[in-house]
């Protein structure tokens, strides 16, 4: 039970990050943690392949930015993020599921993930301009599917545990994973990235891993 409860809680607090990360620019405090090297996630997530790449990335990030004042290096930091996800020009890397599945904005896909949505019970907030598609709203979902299924952990309600591993699951496969690694893939070999490089990593080795960890939590 406690070892479940750990994981269940890392892959909480690592879709908790990955989604601010491409939510809104990145928090004076990031900048603060890269200058001081605080960066760190649970041992439980195995440090291979893609995902060690992103650590690696982040920590060469951490290294160039030693010596650096907080707040030079968190102007950097929102200047990537606007020139990556805000504009005001054409973005370089679409963050939008049906940029990557229809070949256009706002194509069949987002009409599905709203379906997704609705079936959770879950409605985009009105103070939120992004179609529901864009890659942060996705990882907020499975977000919050993962504190559904702490809460039923904890509460013992077997029943909605696996409810909730499905429906993670199934969103998985039918969403994230169909464009998610080749958006990051670009976003990596954008030249306007530096530290969305790393972060760029580690969200398609952290999704990649996800299909395994979630069918190893149903068994």
């Amino acid at each position: 039970m406690t070892e479940t409860k750990e994981i269940l809680e890392t892959r909480r607090n690592f879709y908790a990050f990955l989604y601010r990360m491409y939510l809104e620019e990145p928090p004076r405090e990031l900048a603060d943690d890269l200058v001081k090297g605080k960066i760190s996630f649970s041992d439980l997530i195995p440090l291979d392949g893609e995902l060690s790449d992103g650590f690696r990335g982040l920590n060469e990030f951490m290294e160039k930015s030693k010596g650096k004042a907080i707040d030079e290096l968190h102007e950097e930091l929102v200047d990537e993020y606007t020139r990556l996800f805000v504009g005001p020009h054409r973005l370089p890397v679409q963050p939008y599921e049906s940029w990557w599945v229809d070949g256009k904005l706002m194509g069949k896909s987002l009409l599905t993930v709203k379906r997704d949505y609705r079936k959770a019970g879950i409605v985009k907030a009105r103070d939120y301009a992004e179609p529901e598609d864009h890659i942060a709203f996705e990882l907020k979902f499975m977000h919050y599917l993962c504190e559904e299924g702490l809460l039923a952990n904890f509460s013992l309600e077997k029943k909605r545990f696996v409810e909730c591993l499905n429906l993670q699951k199934e969103f998985l496969n039918d969403h994230l994973l169909r464009w998610v690694p080749d958006f990051c893939d670009a976003l990596y070999e954008c030249e306007l990235s530096d530290f969305y490089k790393g972060i760029a990593k580690l969200t398609k080795g952290f999704l990649l891993l996800e299909d395994a960890v979630i069918g190893e939590l149903l068994e």
